[in-house]
Order: C-alpha cells, then sequence, then structure tokens
C-alpha cells in the first residue's frame, strides 16, 4: 500500500487532478476512484483499511489485490502526462523531467522507423543535456547519433564530431561514476559498527587524492557534488568547524556559478555550513545562511523540516529563547504536521520539552505565549516518544534530560530522588564511549542535585569534578550527533542552579 499512498501523492502534488485529466485514467464513480479518493484523504493505509472501506460501502466483493494493482497501472501510465513546470522544483530538476519525456519519445520514434523527427528530436535535446550536465544521458544521445551518422546518413564531419565528444563525456562519466561509487562506499561503512572513524577518515583521504586531480579541470557538475561530499566527510571528521564553513561556502560559490539551480548540493552544503555555525554557536552567520538557503527547500518537505531544527537548535544555543519559541510554534503548527515522517514529530516533541522548561523557568516571557503551549504534560510526552526511545545511546539522552530538568522546574524534588538508581544504571549500560562523553558528565552533575538536597550551592560544589570533565571537552570538539545537546550543557548548568533555592529540602 506504501507505493500506492506515494504515487497517489504525487499525482495530488502535480494538480493532475485539477487539471481535469484524471476523469480519463480513473474512471467517475468506479471502485478505482474510491480506492484513490480515500488514499488522497489518507482514510486509509493499509489493506485492512481499505476492506473496511469497501465493506462498508456494501456492493459486491472486491478483489483488493487486483483493484490495487490495475490502480498503480494505471498511475504509472499517467506519470507522462504530469506537468512539474508549476511545480516547486529548480530549473535542472524540470529540465530532467523534460529531457528524458523526450529521450523516451525520441527512442519510440526511432524504433517506428519515424527517424527524421526522432533525429530532429535527439539533435535538439543534446543541447539541453548539455547545458544542464546530464552526462549519462548526454553519452547515450550521442551513440545514437554516432551510429547514425555512420551507418544511415553517410556524413563523416558528423560522425567524427560526435565519436570526439563521446570520448570527452565517457571520461566525464567514468569520473562522475567514481566519484559517486567512492561516496557510496563510505557511506556504507559509517553505518557498518565495525569500521572505525578513523578507518573511514583514511579511505576517504586516498579516495580524494584520486578525486582531485580530475576535478582540478573538469566541473562537471556530479563529480563535484560527490567528490566534494568525499572531501566533506574528511572535514567532518576532525570537528574542524571554522575550517569545514570555508571549505561548504566554496561550494556554495561553485554550484551558485552555474547557469541553472543546482537545488540539491546547495541543500547539502547550506546545511552542513549552518551545522558549522551552530557548533560554533554564532547565531547571526547562522541565520543569515537560513535566509539565504531558504529558497532551495521546499516548504513542507522532509528537508524544509530538518532545516528548521537547525535553526532552532542555533536559536536555544545561543540562548535566543524568544526566536526558538516563535519557532516552534511556526513548525508545530503548520498544517497536518502530525501527519509528516516520525522522526520530524518525535524531534519537536522532544523540543517541546525544552521550551516548556524554558517557559517554567522564566525565560520566554509569559505575554508571548499561546494557550497550547501553556500545557505540558510529562507522561504524555515521555508516551508519544516511541522511535528515540529505542535510540538509548542518542535521541533518548535528550527525552531522559529533559524529564530531570521537568521534575527541578516543577520543584518536585522527591521524583527526582527517586530516580537517582535508574538513571545511574542508564548512565551505566549506555552513556559509555567518547560520544556520549558530555552527556555522561552532566547527567551525573544533575544527579547531585538531589543529593545536595536541592540547596544552590550544595549542589554546585558536589557537582565540581564533573564540571571541570565537562569542560575538557567543549562542545564544538565533541564526537556527538549535533542533535543531542539541545541547550549547552553549561548554559543549561546555570539555568537548573538558577532555578534551585538557597534553602535545603528537607525531604517534607
Amino acid at each position: 500500500m506504501r507505493d500506492l499512498v506515494e504515487l497517489v501523492g504525487l499525482v495530488n502534488k502535480t494538480k493532475l487532478k485539477g487539471s481535469g485529466m484524471l476523469k480519463f485514467i480513473i474512471e467517475p464513480d468506479s471502485k478505482m476512484e474510491i480506492l484513490f479518493n480515500a488514499l488522497l484523504d489518507k482514510k486509509i493505509e493499509s489493506d485492512e483499511d481499505a476492506k473496511s472501506l469497501f465493506k462498508k460501502g456494501g456492493g459486491d466483493d472486491v478483489n483488493l489485490t487486483s483493484l490495487k494493482n490495475k490502480l498503480k497501472e494505471r498511475l504509472l501510465d499517467a506519470i507522462f502526462l504530469l506537468d512539474f513546470k508549476d511545480a516547486n522544483f529548480t530549473n535542472r530538476q524540470k529540465a530532467f523531467f523534460e529531457c528524458y519525456k523526450k529521450w523516451s519519445a525520441a527512442m519510440t520514434l526511432l524504433i517506428r522507423n519515424a527517424k527524421i523527427t526522432g533525429i530532429d528530436v535527439l539533435e535538439r535535446l543534446l543541447k539541453h543535456a548539455k547545458h544542464f550536465e546530464f552526462t549519462e544521458l548526454t553519452l547515450d544521445i550521442i551513440r545514437v547519433l554516432r551510429l547514425q551518422y555512420s551507418t544511415v546518413d553517410g556524413d563523416l564531419e558528423k560522425y567524427e564530431e560526435m565519436k570526439a565528444q563521446y570520448l570527452e563525456y565517457e571520461k566525464i562519466w567514468q569520473m562522475e561514476s567514481k566519484a559517486e561509487f567512492f561516496y557510496s562506499e563510505l557511506m556504507a561503512q559509517y553505518t557498518n559498527s565495525k569500521s572505525t572513524k578513523e578507518e573511514v577518515t583514511q579511505q576517504a583521504e586516498e579516495y580524494y587524492a584520486e578525486l582531485k586531480p580530475f576535478m582540478a579541470i573538469c566541473p562537471s557538475f556530479k563529480l563535484h557534488l560527490f567528490g566534494r561530499m568525499v572531501h566533506l566527510l574528511i572535514y567532518n571528521s576532525i570537528n574542524d568547524y571554522v575550517g569545514t564553513a570555508k571549505f561548504c561556502e566554496d561550494a556554495i560559490a561553485f554550484f551558485d556559478k552555474k547557469d541553472y539551480d543546482s537545488g540539491l548540493p546547495l541543500q547539502v552544503f547550506y546545511y552542513n555550513l549552518i551545522v558549522c555555525y551552530l557548533q560554533l554557536g554564532e547565531f547571526d552567520k547562522g541565520q543569515k545562511a537560513i535566509e539565504r538557503c531558504e529558497y532551495f527547500f521546499e516548504e513542507g518537505s522532509f528537508n524544509w523540516f530538518k532545516l528548521q531544527e537547525l535553526f532552532f537548535l542555533l536559536a536555544v544555543r545561543t540562548e535566543h529563547w524568544e526566536e526558538a519559541y516563535h519557532l516552534y510554534e511556526r513548525v508545530t503548527n503548520y498544517p497536518r504536521f502530525e501527519d509528516k515522517q516520525i522522526q520530524i514529530v518525535e524531534m519537536w516533541r522532544i523540543f517541546q520539552a525544552y521550551v516548556f522548561y524554558l517557559i517554567k523557568i522564566g525565560k520566554i516571557p509569559d505575554s508571548i505565549l499561546s494557550e497550547r503551549s501553556r500545557r505540558f504534560k510529562m507522561g504524555k510526552f515521555i508516551n508519544e516518544i516511541t522511535l528515540f526511545a529505542k535510540d538509548r545511546s542518542g535521541m533518548n539522552i535528550s527525552v531522559l534530560i529533559a524529564q530531570i530538568l521537568y521534575a527541578i522546574a516543577e520543584k518536585d524534588y522527591k521524583k527526582s530522588s527517586d530516580r537517582i538508581e535508574g538513571i545511574e544504571k542508564y548512565c551505566s549500560r549506555y552513556l559509555k564511549g567518547d560520544a556520549t562523553f558530555r552527556s555522561n558528565c552532566f547527567i551525573k552533575m544533575l544527579l547531585q542535585v538531589p543529593q545536595a538536597n536541592f540547596h544552590r550551592e550544595a549542589s554546585s560544589r558536589k557537582a565540581e569534578r564533573y564540571y571541570i570533565q565537562l569542560r575538557t571537552v567543549p562542545l564544538d570538539a565533541a564526537n556527538q550527533a549535533h542533535e543531542i545537546e539541545i541547550i549547552p550543557y553549561e548554559i543549561l548548568w546555570e539555568l537548573v542552579l538558577e532555578s534551585l533555592q538557597m534553602k535545603i529540602w528537607s525531604g517534607k
């Protein structure tokens, strides 16, 4: 059913339904139309939902498997009828669709012996394929034209021209393929726990050394996309955020100079540039980078939500509390937000817990709060985090810290004390190694608060040794995912101490 959901969403997104053409693809008032509309309106998500839908409608039994297959075939046949010209794509993405549509048409014409028209289409198409740097398509077109000019037309001059161009683009294609393969190899190793970071970095350095000479003389889109991605992995491995930021700016400048909208590369390198400013705590530069690149992120898309995550983290890490709150409200009130991918929804639920903590300790003024933001239940929050709850050494750390902060902010000191033993076991089991060093130190600092009877100065004294350990690994040097430490632990610790009183809690 997931394939149908995807296809129906594509048809709706490109406005095929609104154009009036859909009635020629799917018969009105048919069972196929009922299934299509139910998928479009998100009334069904599984086979069971579909069976229930048709049972409620009464009538004849429906062979759901057959109906699904027929609907899928109809939608696939309609792909070439989709109009991407008004869609929120870059001109290169639109050109990709149009060029391959014309390529298919030209090959169909040639197979049906309409050679005059077919060759004319290919000759005109070749200019567009070269302009947008579709190397594989360029090679395919040249290959067909080379054969045509040599065997059918007997045009030696055109044949020699196509032969030379084929050799030129074949070299480009080989290096593009090698760069793509190198990047795929490195990413495959990243997901393999047996490969250490050092091994991957060493391999990346060897790969880039092989690609670098050709990149210096060939400005190919695909070669520089994957070649620079390989190079980026080397920068990321050494936590050199100043150097990485400069590298990303250079990459952005390269793709900005193209005669078309580069799209994906600009998303990639802007995203990494903003991560650098996030780690360096440079709010103004990060905000400007976000403003520069929002054009390349389709509003409401997965990547757009990931960009908003970075903006939120940038705001809270630089203590721009009100900006963070307004962004939280904007994103979570986005139409059908709850229907987005689970990792998007859960990340903003975690952000909600930190927003509520900031509200509780008075960092976000009451005058700007919505009615919804005043309501927060920790139990409901914990139950709603299902995906990240399994990430014991990752985002679940942020969830655990939020619970402790919440209890302290609520002055629920008994609950804080009761949880110490369980938290200590969690730390010893899951927070081991460099990737969780800062989190381990900070949670141990928080555990000193109930042991110091929630007295401000006593808590500070008891946590001092862990605080010193925390400072030995600054945030910009930590070997951890940038999302885990939502608010820098040094800042959070100051907020915690501010919220404590100068008297000892008696436990009564």
